[in-house]
């Protein structure tokens, strides 16, 4: 009678696990994080598997993965720090950039610092910076030289980087032959990747020309990152270089 009844009892055990599922588990587990705690003797018999192939005990697993969290932590929260660090550093560059456009008394003073201080401080290779015809430079600004190299520019530039000019915020990434020549003429070669900023002073001014930095490595100015930077430098720029422009 004895063995019928553990039979019966069995048969209904089995029947009621096949209408539990592992998700069922996993929920009672959740709702109940001290069932182990409370029962050592079931968790003492239970080995886990893993992808380093050797079994370890629930609480060992546990562990493990609470120390991987951890080390994933320390590693963002390293990259963090270090992000902050070098938006510090060109934070004081660009501050230091800025006082001392500020200081400069004529258009060629401009365009040399601004030149030397990219290459200098910002990893730059080759700078440019290109004045639109709509708002030519006093010819006191410009050698015999200059002023030829700028009509030169000035009418090709139309076709070349209209859109560049019409959507009003900087580009960055790669360009073609023919843009790099406009842009860094004899350099062109050598350069891989550019940030091209229209110089615009705010919303509801126009774009006076184009500040072209151009890098050896191809990486360095991408099309997905960040132009805060360099609107900031448009706004700036644009303001420095009015004072030495006169507007048809």
């Amino acid at each position: 009678m004895t063995a019928q009844k553990n039979k019966n009892i069995a048969e209904k055990s089995n029947k009621m696990l096949d209408k539990i599922s592992e998700q069922d588990i996993v929920q009672y587990l959740l709702n109940n994080p001290n069932f182990f705690e409370k029962r050592p003797n079931v968790l003492a018999e239970m080995n886990i598997g893993h992808d380093s192939g050797s079994a370890v005990s629930l609480i060992e697993r546990q562990v493990s993965i609470l120390r991987e969290q951890k080390n994933d932590a320390r590693s963002k929260l390293h990259t963090l720090i270090d992000v902050a660090d070098k938006n510090e550093q060109l934070s004081r560059r660009f501050n230091a950039l800025i006082l001392a456009l500020l200081d400069t008394q004529s258009f060629g003073q401009v365009v040399d610092f601004v030149q030397q201080r990219l290459v200098k401080d910002f990893d730059a290779h080759q700078v440019s910076i290109r004045i639109l015809k709509s708002a030519n430079i006093s010819s006191k600004e410009l050698s015999k030289d200059d002023i030829v190299e700028a009509k030169k520019w000035d009418e090709a530039y139309v076709n070349t980087f209209g859109k560049v000019i019409d959507k009003r915020i900087p580009v960055c990434g790669r360009l073609p032959i023919d843009q790099l020549e406009l842009l860094f003429s004899g350099d062109c070669e050598q350069i891989r990747s550019v940030a091209l900023i229209p110089l615009i002073k705010d919303k509801t001014s126009d774009c006076i020309g184009l500040l072209a930095i151009g890098s050896t490595d191809k990486d360095r100015f991408r099309a997905d990152m960040g132009t805060l930077f360099l609107s900031h430098l448009s706004q700036v720029l644009s303001r420095v270089v009015e004072r030495h422009v006169k507007r048809n």
